[in-house]
């Protein structure tokens, strides 16, 4: 961003949205901290989009198996766990809330 900074008579001017001579707090560099949020939220992204395919998985299984006891339980037991990774990726996206809000530091 800082190519995108202008100066006129001793004055910078600034992109909108920009609050200083760079967006970046850390002068334009990257940080441990933009790091751990892109990750995480990268992470949680790819998290729920896997489990959302698993479910659907899961229900065409459920369709497809037909009245076949062992392919109903394979379809039930896949639900199952597509169901609870779901609620432990979101689960540990308000965790990684709850604690950024403790020690003060804006990680999503």
């Amino acid at each position: 961003m800082r190519l995108l900074v202008f100066s006129l008579g001793g004055q910078d001017i600034n992109p909108p949205g920009c609050p200083g001579p760079n967006c970046l707090p850390s002068g334009g560099l990257l940080t441990l901290n933009t790091i751990v949020q892109n990750g995480i939220n990268i992470f949680i992204v790819v998290a729920v989009i896997f489990a959302l395919v698993f479910i659907v998985l899961a229900g065409f299984d459920w369709v497809k198996s037909g009245g076949d006891k062992t392919k109903l339980a394979s379809a039930r037991a896949k639900l199952t766990y597509a169901i609870v990774g779901l609620i432990v990726v979101l689960l540990s996206f308000f965790i990684v809330k709850i604690v950024s809000y403790f020690f003060n530091t804006p990680v999503i």
